[in-house]
This record gives C-alpha cells, sequence and structure tokens, in this order.
C-alpha cells in the first residue's frame, strides 16, 4: 500500500524471555525510552513545522552550496546533503501519516493537503541545478569510497540524472511540471478511495446464513435494518456466508468500485503522465525507465518471469473454478459460468465438505489480544529482541499502543513501534506499516532509533466475546509485523537506505516468508487461543488448514498473475479503455469474468501508489521469501540460530547492499526459484524436499545441517532426507528417498564415500583412494556430502 507518495507504505515476521513486559518499566531493564516523537497536531502547527522544516532544509542546502565547487567532494557535499534531506524527511513524514490516522477530520484534511505541498517541494529539489552540478562536481572527485558510501554517491545521482539534466531547459521545465501533477494525481486517488465510506442497509431477510456473532457487532437503524460498512474488515465474512446471492452481488460492487469513475479519469491521465515522462527521458516505455533500477531490471525479464508463472497455475485455475462450478450447479442445475459474487460463498461450502475447515470455526481461537501477544512472543525468540509496552507515551489516538524494541542480549535500546489496531473513522483501513522515522547515523554520530507503525481495521467484537481474527488475518498481521521489524531493526548508516528502503521488487520478501510461520504448529500454539478457555488450535484442525491452504490456489495465484501484468501492460501502452483491456486479461487467467458495470481499476491502488510498474515484485520476492524461509523450517521455523543470520543479512542491512548479495550472505549460496515454483504446482510439503528429523539431533549436528543445506541447495522434486538419531546424536542414520522410495540408508559417517561411489569417481584412479579415504571430522562436511547425493540422485531422477 501506498497512501502517500512520500510516506513509504508496506502491504505482508525475541529475548531469552519470550514475555511480553507491560508497564512503564521491566525488571532490570529501567524505564524504556520514549521515541522521539510527537502528536497532536493541529491544522495550524501542521503547516508551521512543515515550513518550518523545509526553512532548515533550505538553509542546510544554501550552507553546502556555498563552497567552491572545486572544494566539492563526498564529504562536503554527498553526505552533509543526505543528511539535509533526511532530517527533512523525519520532520515531514509524521505530518504526512496524520492524513491516515488522525481522529480529527480536520487534521487529516490539512496533511492531505500538505501532501501536494510536500510532493510539489520534493519535485522541485529534484530540479534545481546548482545542486545537480554540486553532486556531479564531488562525483568527479572519484574517491575510494567504502560500498555504502558508494551506493549512497550512485543513488543520489541517480535521482538527479533521472530528472532530465541532459534535457534542454524547456524540456525540464515540461518534466517538472508534469511530475508535480503526478504527484497531484497519486494523492486523489488514494483519497478518492479512503473517502468511499458507504454503509448499507440490510433487511433482514438478506442477512440469512451469517453468523449470529457477526450480525450482533453490526449498528442497526430505527427500522431494524443492519447496517453494514463496505470495507475490507465487513465484507469477506458477508460474502463467504450471505444466502442472498443478490446482496452478495451489490455488495461487492459497491466494494469494487470504490473510487468510481473519478479515479479512472485519474488513473488514466497518470498513466499518460508517466508514459510521456519515461519518453522525455529517453525511453520507449514507462516499465522500461521504472524497472531499470530494480532487482527485475527490465520489463522483458519480468514478463518472462510472469509467463512462468502462468503457465504454472493456469490449469490449476481451471480446476479450481470447475469444482466451484459443480457447488454452483447443486443450486441452478444449468449453470455455465461462476461470477465473481459467487467465489467466496460456493468456496465456502466445499472448502468445508473437503477439509472439514470452517472458518468462523477457526476463529474462535483467533482472538485479537491472543494473536498481538503471541505474534510479539515469536518474533522475540525468533529475532533476538524483547519489547516492552510503554503505557505512557506519545500517540495520536485512544488505543493506539507503543512499544520499546531492545536487544535481548545486551539490552541496548533499538527502536520503537505503534500498533494502531481498531476501526476509527477516517483512518486507513488497509492494513500496512509506515516508517515514521529512519535509522541513520546522526552528524553527532550516535544512532537515531528508528520508529514505526502498524495501521489496521480489526473487526469489532460482538456483544459477550472478543474481537476475533480469521485465520486470513492473522497471516496479515503477522505478514505486516515483519515489516515493522524491517523498518526498526536496522543498523543502515544512511536514511536512504535504511530499514525497508531496499528495491521495490525485494521489500515485500522478509514478511512474505514470515506468513509461512502461521500455517506451522509451534508458531500456531502460540497465536491461538479458545476465547472462552484458552484452548490452543487442535492438532486435527491444524492438519486440516495446512491441507486446505492449497484450496483454490490456482485462482488466487493467476489472479495475482493478472494483476501483475494488467500493472505492466497498462503502464507500457495507455490503452482507450483502462477497464476493458484489464476486464479481458482478468477473466482469460481467472477463468472469472468482472462484474459488469464494474472497475476493479478504481480501486487498485498499487497503480497510482508506489507500485506503478512493479506490482509483478509481490510474485518476484515470493520467490526469495520461500528460499529464505526454508532455512527456518529446516530448523524447526522459531529458530533463534536462523534469525540471528536473519536479522543481521537482511533486516539490518537495508540497501547498504544489493539485495542479492544479503540474499547469498544468508543463504549461503544462490537463490533458487525451485520452493516458489512448487508451491505454484500445489505439490504437497512431503514433496519439498523435507529435511526431516532434524529435530533430534545434537545442536552442533542441526547447525551442521542448516549451513549445508543453505550451500547445497533445495532439493528437487521428490527428494526426501531423513535423520533418524540411534547411537550417536552426531552420526544419525540417514535415509534417503527418491520418489517415495529409499535409494539410501546409511550412518552419515559414511556419506562422503558414499557420494564418491555413487558419482562413479571409483572408476577414476586418481580419485579411487581419495573417495575412500578417512570420513571428515567435520560435521559440515559430512552433512553437505550427504544432502549433495540427495540432490544429485533426486535430480537425476526427474
Amino acid at each position: 500500500m501506498n497512501p502517500a507518495p512520500f510516506l513509504i507504505t508496506l502491504l505482508l515476521p525475541l529475548a531469552v524471555s519470550a514475555q511480553v513486559v507491560r508497564g512503564p518499566s521491566a525488571p532490570g531493564g529501567g524505564a524504556p525510552a520514549l521515541p522521539a516523537i510527537t502528536f497532536g497536531a493541529t491544522p495550524e502547527t501542521l503547516r508551521a513545522d512543515y515550513a518550518a522544516a523545509t526553512a532548515r532544509l533550505d538553509g542546510e542546502l544554501a550552507k553546502i552550496l556555498a563552497a567552491p565547487q572545486a572544494q566539492a567532494s563526498f564529504g562536503t557535499v554527498i553526505v552533509p546533503f543526505e543528511e539535509a534531506t533526511a532530517a527533512w524527511q523525519r520532520a515531514i513524514y509524521p505530518l504526512i501519516f496524520m492524513s491516515s490516522v488522525s481522529p480529527d477530520k480536520a487534521v487529516r484534511e490539512a496533511a492531505r493537503a500538505l501532501e501536494n505541498e510536500v510532493g510539489a517541494y520534493a519535485v522541485s529539489l529534484s530540479h534545481r541545478e546548482d545542486i545537480y552540478q554540486a553532486l556531479e562536481a564531488a562525483a568527479a572527485k572519484k574517491e575510494a569510497l567504502s560500498p555504502a558510501d558508494a551506493k549512497l554517491l550512485e543513488i543520489t545521482l541517480r535521482g538527479y540524472r533521472d530528472n532530465g539534466f541532459a534535457l534542454k531547459p524547456e524540456d525540464r521545465a515540461k518534466l517538472k511540471a508534469m511530475q508535480e501533477k503526478l504527484v497531484v494525481l497519486q494523492n486523489e486517488f488514494a483519497r478518492n478511495i479512503d473517502e468511499t465510506k458507504e454503509i448499507v442497509a440490510l433487511e433482514p431477510a438478506s442477512t440469512k446464513g451469517l453468523p449470529e456473532a457477526y450480525l450482533a457487532a453490526l449498528a442497526r437503524d430505527g427500522q431494524g435494518r443492519y447496517l453494514l460498512p463496505v470495507d475490507e474488515s465487513t465484507l469477506p465474512t458477508f460474502m463467504r456466508y450471505a444466502d442472498d446471492a443478490g446482496q452478495r452481488k451489490v455488495m461487492l460492487a459497491k466494494f469494487t468500485n470504490r473510487g468510481g469513475e473519478r479515479n479512472l479519469a485519474v488513473l488514466k491521465e497518470g498513466l499518460e503522465l508517466r508514459r510521456d515522462i519515461a519518453k522525455l527521458l529517453g525511453y520507449e516505455t514507462y516499465p522500461q525507465f521504472a524497472l531499470k533500477d530494480r532487482m527485475v531490471g527490465t520489463p522483458e525479464k519480468a514478463l518472462a518471469f510472469l509467463n512462468r508463472v502462468k503457465d504454472a497455475v493456469v490449469e490449476r485455475a481451471r480446476k479450481d473454478i470447475a469444482e466451484l462450478l459443480e457447488v454452483k450447479r447443486r443450486f441452478e442445475k444449468d449453470a455455465t459460468q461462476v461470477f465473481a459474487w459467487e467465489r467466496a460463498y460456493f468456496g465456502r461450502i466445499l472448502k468445508g465438505e473437503k477439509y472439514g475447515v470452517d472458518t468462523e470455526e477457526v476463529r474462535q481461537y483467533f482472538p485479537v489480544e491472543r494473536v498481538v501477544d503471541g505474534t510479539l512472543r515469536v518474533y522475540q525468540k525468533t529475532l533476538g529482541v524483547t519489547f516492552r509496552e510503554i503505557v505512557d507515551g506519545p500517540r495520536w489516538a485512544p488505543g493506539v499502543r507503543l512499544f520499546e524494541i531492545t536487544d535481548a542480549k545486551t539490552g541496548a535500546a533499538l527502536g520503537h513501534f505503534y500498533l494502531d489496531l481498531k476501526p476509527r473513522e477516517g483512518k486507513h483501513g488497509h492494513p500496512a506499516a509506515y516508517p515514521l522515522v529512519s535509522g541513520r547515523v546522526l552528524p553527532d554520530g550516535t544512532y537515531e532509533k528508528p520508529v514505526a507503525a502498524m495501521v489496521a481495521d480489526f473487526p469489532e467484537p460482538a456483544p459477550g466475546q472478543p474481537s476475533l481474527l480469521t485465520h486470513g488475518d492473522v497471516e496479515t498481521f503477522f505478514h505486516e509485523f515483519g515489516h515493522l521489524m524491517h523498518q526498526t531493526l536496522t543498523k543502515a548508516r544512511y536514511a536512504s537506505m535504511s530499514g525497508s528502503s531496499t528495491a521495490l521488487d525485494f521489500v515485500e520478501a522478509p514478511s512474505q516468508m514470515l506468513e509461512e510461520f502461521v500455517f506451522e504448529k509451534p508458531v500456531l500454539d502460540e497465536l491461538s487461543g479458545h476465547w472462552k478457555d484458552g484452548r490452543p488450535l487442535p492438532e486435527d484442525l491444524i492438519a486440516k488448514m495446512v491441507k486446505a491452504r492449497t484450496f483454490q490456489e490456482g485462482v488466487s495465484w493467476a489472479a495475482q498473475v493478472a494483476l501483475a501484468m494488467g500493472d505492466l501492460i497498462l503502464h507500457a501502452d495507455v490503452p482507450a479503455d483502462l477497464s476493458a483491456t484489464f476486464d479481458k486479461l482478468y477473466e482469460s487467467l481467472t477463468g472469472v469474468p468482472t462484474q459488469e458495470g464494474t472497475h476493479f481499476l478504481s480501486s487498485f491502488d498499487h497503480l497510482m501508489g508506489g507500485y506503478g510498474a512493479g506490482y509483478y515484485g509481490y510474485l518476484w520476492s515470493k520467490v526469495y521469501a520461500l528460499d529464505m524461509y526454508s532455512l527456518f523450517k529446516a530448523d524447526g521455523v522459531i529458530s533463534p540460530r536462523v534469525g540471528a543470520r536473519y536479522r543481521e543479512a537482511i533486516l539490518e542491512t537495508g540497501s547498504e547492499r544489493p539485495e542479492m548479495d544479503s540474499l547469498k550472505d544468508l543463504l549461503g549460496r544462490e537463490p533458487s526459484e525451485e520452493p516458489f515454483m512448487r508451491e505454484l504446482r500445489g505439490e504437497p510439503e512431503g514433496a519439498e524436499a523435507g529435511i526431516v528429523g532434524v529435530g533430534a539431533l545434537s545442536d552442533a549436528m542441526k547447525a551442521a545441517i542448516i549451513a549445508a543445506r543453505a550451500s547445497v541447495g533445495p532439493m528437487p522434486k521428490g527428494a526426501v532426507v531423513e535423520f533418524i538419531a540411534h547411537s550417536s546424536a552426531d552420526n544419525p542414520l540417514v535415509r534417503i528417498s527418491i520418489g517415495g522410495r529409499t535409494a539410501y540408508f546409511e550412518y552419515l559417517y559414511h556419506s562422503e564415500s558414499n557420494l564418491a561411489r555413487y558419482r562413479r569417481r571409483w572408476w577414476n584412479p586418481l580419485t579411487w583412494f581419495a573417495g575412500l579415504g578417512a570420513p571428515s571430522r567435520d560435521l559440515g562436511v559430512r552433512a553437505a556430502a550427504v544432502l549433495t547425493l540427495a540432490r544429485e540422485a533426486g535430480l537425476k531422477a526427474i
């Protein structure tokens, strides 16, 4: 999500003690420090604070530019420029944030009005010739720089070079005007969605099938009608359970058309502006311009990737829709098509029949407080941090919770985060994580502690029970909390590379990786507790949920491909009829026609927000997410050992180095697409090359296997390695199964010689004795040998 173009917003994972300490102080830890941030703005103070911050920046820039260009260097220009602009953003971000969360409508409106001014000023700053010349003069010194410093120089110059300083003055003026207009359109698009707050009055007859607790939580008017808000917190349950198909159709249409015809016009103008900006800068299309500095590099590579995904999921999507059609025919004998407003309803029926999983039954185990506290415990243990809640501290609304983060080993303060989870009028409702203060080294050498906030609308409680979440809500919360950790555990030197300021097609990977946790029993035991008696999810229900995870996944993946391809296509060549072009693509990939009279694009905020031509990044980053998760999975999921490596290689680093280098550092090898492709194909977990039985081994043996797993790479389809603790925890029996048949069953001690035999090295007299020599005493060597044997045998069998 990106409700404001200059406030990064992200759409969705601990101390020796896994307790969440509440109160103004904690034993042995002293009073937690308050974040260096304030709220309570008025429309007048918002404007005054913005004016003061901008005046300070102008003054700092004047000092930088006053020095002769002959003296320009990295230390006299690049670093001061970074510090000055970072200080400006640090002052501005909390002001703009108020547009999404302030309970005061006047403050929200003032903050939204300020967005356009902030955007216009930022654009004008990026077009200043004097700043550009000073930056180029500093770069011309060609100083020997550290990797982080070199990266800062690169991204600072890129920002100015991309603004057309090679163009003629009149073209640069035209470019500046287009960029300023684009900022206004982006803000308008987001505002039109946020301000569409419709409530539908439902006659009791239209509520048949809906859960009693759901209805009890709804307000009613004087005529006894139920008042249903058309939003993300209430619509899913209605679409799954309401028997009234006509009302489902109406509700979905209202939700889909948020932003309405106004936003279609705004989107059309915005796409055309982006196209014209790219052409003015010398690119054939906007995607060429937008993707050149991302991991994917080119739109051609992005489309090739999306086509691989499409090929893996389209047939699954067709089968998914065919299954739903069979259910529909029980109600409508001659039905030939499943419509958008029917998918969730018939899907709920089919899912219950196939897997015995009922969404409402599962919800009873996820009261909000239990989920939040359990999430904090899991993250604390995994990442080696402690969270302490601060009862008295700055916040923008009642019910917002504030936490301090400290290192579990050293007790050092690392940062703060807020949780704003309750519905409130005028609040941005889509789950998102906002970096309010970026971590960075200050001019005096101290480190500014980062501050971030998660905003979401969890459902209101029904009378007599707490607010309950679906498992999908739990997954979303775990995902967004992962963004909070990315934003607050950073150690990056510069704000420009701090926290989640990474390539847009990588930024979702950490949180997508952590989504996988909420399907694992050790994690679900922490997150769940029946609201009546605290019982965690029963094992049989967990097994059903895990098995049902692939239910209708084919059509869901196909929909993601449609969104990603549609984003690239609309940006590459703006068609006359945006909706018709997108609707045709969507139906061709999913098999489900879009609803007549609706315009999905009017509420697809990613198109005009920060993800323009970048929505493919959700799928692209999922590749890395699943590959990273394999390390946690192999070490029991809640793994402080892997968590420490992940924290250092990914979270603390930000974008001080290329994202691919950080991935290689964590994985110990090149990333692999295979875990992602297995999920696309819907292969059961057992087909994943499970490295089974590690939990019963010694810590040293576990560590060796984890390291070997990273260096060797994922097992191919059908290969399973099972470790069986026997006479020694450091010398287990190992069974390698290929396609369900045992291919190797021997002690780990013999793995090197057996790998040599498998490779037929004995035919070479120079390697015969080496292959049969004394085994290495290094557990890592033994583990790598047996996993390599399994991988090579598995690949040969494919």
